[in-house]
C-alpha cells in the first residue's frame, strides 16, 4: 500500500551536458537519463520507518551542486585528493551507482581525510547512497565546510531521514541563511515541521511558496503531504491530480492518489489505479511507504482497526522484501528497521526485541529511529534495565533528541532510579525550546515538545507520590496554555488521585469540551470517569476507546485493573494479643474477614462476614462469633450497607443486625453513620463472661483537604445490656509534614473522652468518665518497588497523657512496626507487631500484639 510518498525529481544539466536527476523521495538517489536506467527507478531507504518520522522529502539539489561537483569550484583550496579518481567516484555516482561511488569515495577519503573538497563531494554522494549516519559523520569533521549551503542542505536531509528534526531544522535554517534565495530549504523547514506535528507554522511556511513556487513538483508534493497529515484529504487529491496532470503514468504518483481516494471512500476506484504488478524497486518502495504511513496514523490518531491493518499490510509488504532481498545487502537492513516499527504497532513486542537481539548477534547496528521503538518495547515488557540503556546510547549521538531523553526519563523512573529521571526531565525540559521560529515565520509558534516533556516532568512527580508538586507545575502550564486537552486531562487526573472527584470531573469537561466533536474518547477521559465512580459513563466509552486505542499495554492494563476490580474481592484479618489477662485477655486471638461478590449493574455486591474472637481472662475463657450476610451499594462516591448476622457467644445465639451509609458532601466533607443491634466491635471481650451484650449508634463527619491534611469528629452511642449508657466523642487531625518519593513522615493529634452512666465496678473497662489528647508520628518506607509490586515498612509511635476519673492522670504508650507487601496489582499482605501500654483503673496494663492481614481484588 502506498500510502504517501514523495518522489521529487529534478533534471538539472551539468556543464559538461550530463543529465543530473535527483529525487527528491525518502531516500533519494541520482538516475542518469541514459538508456536502460528508467527514471521511475527509486531505491528504497536505509533509514525511514513509521514510528519516529514521516516519508523523508528529497529536495532537488541546486545546480550549483552538480556544477561545482565535477567543475571543482566548490572550494577555495586545492585538493589533496587525486582529482581524478574523486571526480570519477562522482561521476559513477551521478551515473546510478551510488554505492560503488561512495565506496570509492570512502578509500579516498581514509587516504586523505582532510580534503575538505573531498569530504564535501562524500557528504553528498553519502546523502544520495542513503547512508545517513556517514553523512553526519562527515559533517561533524572540522575540515568539512560548513559555510556551503549545498553541504548543509544534505546533512539536513539526512538528519531528517534519522528523525533529529532538531538537528534537521538548525541545519535547514544554516543553509537558508547560506543562501536566502534556495527556497528549498525553507521547504524542508516546513516538512519538519510537518513531521512534528507543528502544522501551524509548517502552514505558515508552505503557503509563501505555494504562491511562489507551486508549479514545482517539489513543493506541489509538499502540500499534498501537508494535507496528507491534516487529514485533509480533498486537498491532497488536487495535489495528486494536478501532479499526474504534468506526468500522467507516473505509477508512484497514481499510488499516492489511490491512498488518498481510499482515505475519502473512493477504495474501488483507488484499487484500479494502483493494481498492478510490481517489481522489486517499486515494492520496496510501497514497503516503505506502508511502513511511513503508521507515522501519521499514530499522528492523528486513525481508528485501531485501520492502523492494524496499515501495519499488518506493512508487515507483510517489508516481509517479501526481505525474502526477496540478498541477507545484510543495503535493501535487506532498510526493510529490517522498518519491519521493527511495524510489530511496534501491532503491540508485538516481544518480536521487536527479539528482532533485535539477533540483528545485533549479526552486527547490524540500528538506527536511532529504530532503537527508539525497542527501547520502547523493552519498557512495555518492564525490563527498565535494557531500555535505559539504548536511551542512553540515543542521548548520547543525538544531544538534542528530546524524544530520548524523555524516554531515558521514564525508563530511569521504572528503574527506581527516581531522582536520576528528575534530573533527566527537567534538564530535558529546560534545554528544549518554548517556540518554534523560521526566516519566514512571523509570529513564532508554541513547541510541542517543550510542552509534552513539561507535562512529562509534572507527571512523574504524581507517579512518585508528589501530587502537590504534580498539581503546581500542571496549573503553571495550564495557565500558559488553557485550550491543552492532554494538561487538562492530566490536572483531572491529578484531582482525582488527591481525592477531589468532583473537581477532576469538571476538569474533564473542560477538557472534553476543546476536543473535535468527533474526537473518540481517550484512555485518560475513561479513567477519570470510572475512578470518580460514574461506572455506567465510563463504561460506555469502553467500544470507542477500544475503535481509537486497540489492545494497547495502557489499554489492556486498565481492563485488567478494571476487571479485577470489580470482580471478587477477599478481605482478612488477624491478631494475637498477650497481656496480663485483667482486661486484656493473657492470650487473646481475633480473625475477621469478607468475601464481596463481583460488581452487580455496576453498583452491588453481596458478601459474607465472618468474625472470631477468645482469649483466656484472670476471670476466665470467653469467646464470641458472628456470621453474617450483607449488601453493599457503592456508586458516584455514595455507599450504603446492610448486614444480617447471628452471633454466638455465652449467652447462646442472638439475630444481629448493622446497617451504615456514606455521604460524600462535595470534594472535602463527608458524613458517615453507622446502627448495628449487637455491636461487638464496641464491647470489650471481656464483657462476655458478664452475658453484657450492647447496641450502637456511631456518627462521624470528615474533612479531608487533601492527601496531605484531613480531620474528622466522631460521636458515639453505646447502650449496654446491664443498663450502663455510654457518651464518646472522638476526633483526630492528621497532616503531611515530610513528603518524598520514598519517605513520608505524618502526624496525628488523636482526641478521646467519654462518659459512662454506670460506674466502674464493671466486669468490663467502665471509667465513669475519661480523656486523652496527644501526637502520634509515622515514618512510611517505600523500601523497595518494581511496577506492580512493592514492600512498604512503616514506623508508628503514639503517647498521651490519659486522665480517668477518681484515678488521675497516667500516660498511654504505643510503638509499632508494619510491613506491607504487594505481591502484584491488588494482591496484598500485612504484617504488624504493636506493643502499647494503656492505664486501666490507675493501673497500666501493657500488651503485645502481632497482626497480620491479606487484601485481594481490592486497593
Amino acid at each position: 500500500m502506498n500510502y504517501f510518498y514523495l518522489k521529487l525529481m529534478n533534471e538539472v544539466t551539468d556543464r559538461e551536458g550530463v543529465l543530473l536527476v535527483v529525487f527528491a523521495g525518502r531516500r533519494s538517489q541520482p538516475m542518469s537519463a541514459m538508456p536502460g536506467v528508467p527514471s521511475s527507478t527509486l531505491f528504497d531507504p536505509d533509514h525511514g520507518g513509521a514510528f519516529a518520522a514521516a516519508p523523508i522529502l528529497r529536495f532537488a539539489l541546486l545546480l550549483g551542486v552538480a556544477i561545482t561537483l565535477s567543475t571543482g569550484t566548490l572550494l577555495a583550496n586545492a585538493s589533496d585528493a587525486p582529482r581524478a579518481e574523486r571526480e570519477a567516484a562522482v561521476a559513477e555516482a551521478r551515473a546510478g551507482n551510488t554505492t560503488g561511488g561512495l565506496n570509492a569515495l570512502q578509500s579516498l577519503v581514509q587516504e586523505h581525510p582532510n580534503d575538505s573538497r573531498l569530504l564535501a563531494d562524500t557528504v553528498i554522494v553519502a546523502g544520495w547512497a542513503g547512508d545517513d549516519a556517514y553523512v553526519l559523520e562527515l559533517y561533524a569533521r572540522p575540515k568539512t565546510p560548513k559555510d556551503d549551503a549545498n553541504v548543509a542542505e544534505a546533512a539536513a536531509h539526512s538528519a531528517r531521514n534519522l528523525h533529529e528534526y532538531s538537528r534537521a531544522l538548525n541545519l535547514y535554517r544554516r543553509a537558508e541563511s547560506l543562501a536566502p534565495e534556495l527556497w528549498q530549504a525553507r521547504l524542508g523547514q516546513a516538512m519538519v515541521l510537518i513531521d512534528l506535528g507543528e502544522y501551524s507554522p509548517a502552514s505558515s511556511l508552505m503557503r509563501p511558496l505555494f504562491r511562489d513556487h507551486g508549479k514545482e513538483k517539489d513543493v506541489e508534493l509538499g502540500q499534498a503531504y501537508l494535507c496528507e497529515r491534516q487529514s485533509n484529504f480533498a486537498c491532497a487529491l488536487s495535489m495528486y491530480e494536478a501532479r499526474l496532470d504534468q506526468v500522467p503514468k507516473n505509477y508512484e504518483i497514481q499510488c499516492q492518489l489511490a491512498q488518498s481516494l481510499s482515505r475519502a471512500g473512493g477504495e474501488t476506484y483507488a484499487l484500479d489505479l494502483c493494481d498492478r504488478p510490481v517489481s522489486l524497486e517499486t515494492r520496496v518502495l510501497n514497503a516503505g511507504a506502508a511502513a511511513e504511513n503508521l507515522r501519521w496514523t499514530e499522528v492523528y490518531r486513525s481508528p485501531w482497526t485501520q492502523r492494524k491493518d496499515e501495519a499488518s499490510q506493512a508487515l507483510a509488504l517489508l516481509d517479501g522484501v526481505i525474502a526477496a532481498s540478498s541477507a545484510k545487502d543495503t535493501t535487506w537492513k532498510r526493510a529490517q528497521y522498518d519491519r521493527i516499527l511495524a510489530l511496534f504497532e501491532l503491540g508485538r513486542m516481544r518480536d521487536v526485541t527479539r528482532s533485535y537481539e539477533r540483528l545485533s548477534r549479526l552486527g547490524i547496528a540500528l538506527p536511532p529511529y529504530a532503537l527508539r521503538a525497542v527501547a520502547g518495547a523493552y519498557l512495555g515488557l518492564r525490563q527498565p534495565r535494557h531500555a535505559e540503556r539504548i536511551y542512553g546510547a540515543l542521548v548520547q549521538h543525538s544531544p538534542d533528541d528530546g524524544e530520548a531523553w524523555s524516554g531515558l526519563a521514564y525508563a530511569q523512573f521504572e528503574n527506581e532510579n527516581i531522582h536520576a529521571a528528575f534530573l533527566t526531565i527537567d534538564q530535558a525540559y529546560a534545554d528544549s525550546p518554548v517556540w518554534i521560529g523560521a526566516r519566514n515565520l512571523k509570529v513564532p509558534q508554541n513547541n510541542s515538545l517543550h510542552t509534552d516533556l513539561g507535562l512529562q516532568a509534572a507527571e512523574m512527580r504524581g507517579y512518585a507520590g508528589l501530587l502537590e508538586e504534580e498539581q503546581r507545575r500542571l496549573t503553571a502550564m495550564s495557565a500558559l496554555a488553557p485550550a491543552n486537552i492532554e494538561l487538562r486531562r492530566a490536572l483531572a487526573m491529578n484531582y482525582l488521585d488527591r481525592g477531589w472527584k468532583l473537581r477532576a470531573i469538571e476538569e474533564e469537561r473542560i477538557a472534553d469540551s476543546y476536543a473535535e466533536k468527533d474526537e473518540r474518547p481517550s484512555l485518560e477521559q475513561v479513567e477519570i470517569l470510572d475512578g470518580a465512580g460514574d461506572r455506567d459513563d465510563a463504561d460506555r466509552l469502553i467500544a470507542p476507546l477500544l475503535q481509537r486505542e486497540g489492545n494497547t499495554l495502557a489499554v489492556d492494563r486498565f481492563l485488567r485493573d478494571r476487571a479485577i476490580e470489580r470482580g471478587w474481592q477477599l478481605d482478612g484479618v488477624g491478631a494475637y494479643e498477650w497481656s496480663s489477662g485483667r482486661f486484656i485477655g493473657s492470650t487473646d486471638q481475633h480473625s475477621e474477614a469478607h468475601l464481596y461478590t463481583p460488581l452487580a449493574d455496576n453498583r452491588w455486591r453481596l458478601y459474607v462476614h465472618e468474625l472470631s474472637d477468645s482469649g483466656n481472662f484472670a476471670a476466665g475463657f470467653a469467646s464470641r462469633t458472628r456470621a453474617g450476610l450483607g449488601v453493599t451499594y457503592n456508586y458516584d462516591r455514595q455507599m450504603a450497607w446492610g448486614e444480617i448476622a447471628g452471633d454466638t457467644g455465652t449467652t447462646g445465639t442472638v439475630a444481629a443486625g448493622d446497617v451504615g451509609a456514606q455521604f460524600s458532601l462535595g470534594d472535602h466533607w463527608s458524613f458517615r453513620a453507622q446502627g448495628d443491634s449487637d455491636s461487638i466491635s464496641d464491647v470489650q471481650l471481656i464483657a462476655v463472661l458478664g452475658k453484657v451484650r450492647a447496641r450502637s449508634v456511631d456518627l462521624d463527619l470528615g474533612w479531608r483537604a487533601s492527601e496531605l491534611l484531613s480531620a474528622n469528629v466522631g460521636l458515639q452511642r453505646v447502650l449496654f445490656s446491664d443498663g450502663n449508657q455510654r457518651a464518646a466523642i472522638s476526633g483526630a487531625l492528621d497532616g503531611r509534614v515530610w513528603t518524598t518519593p520514598r519517605l513520608q513522615f505524618n502526624l496525628r493529634a488523636e482526641e478521646w473522652a467519654s462518659a459512662n452512666s454506670r460506674d466502674e465496678n464493671r466486669v468490663y473497662f467502665n471509667p465513669k468518665h475519661d480523656f486523652s489528647l496527644g501526637p502520634r508520628g509515622t515514618l512510611n518506607w517505600l523500601t523497595w518497588r518494581h511496577y506492580d509490586s512493592s514492600f512498604h515498612q512503616e514506623v508508628s509511635l503514639y503517647s498521651a497523657p490519659y486522665w480517668q476519673e477518681n484515678y488521675g492522670i497516667g500516660s498511654a504508650i504505643s510503638a509499632s512496626y508494619g510491613a506491607h507487601w504487594t505481591l502484584r496489582k491488588r494482591l496484598g499482605f500485612v504484617g504488624e507487631a504493636v506493643w502499647n501500654s494503656q492505664p486501666y483503673d490507675g493501673s497500666n496494663e501493657p500488651y503485645t500484639a502481632v497482626n497480620f492481614g491479606l487484601t485481594w481484588g481490592s486497593q
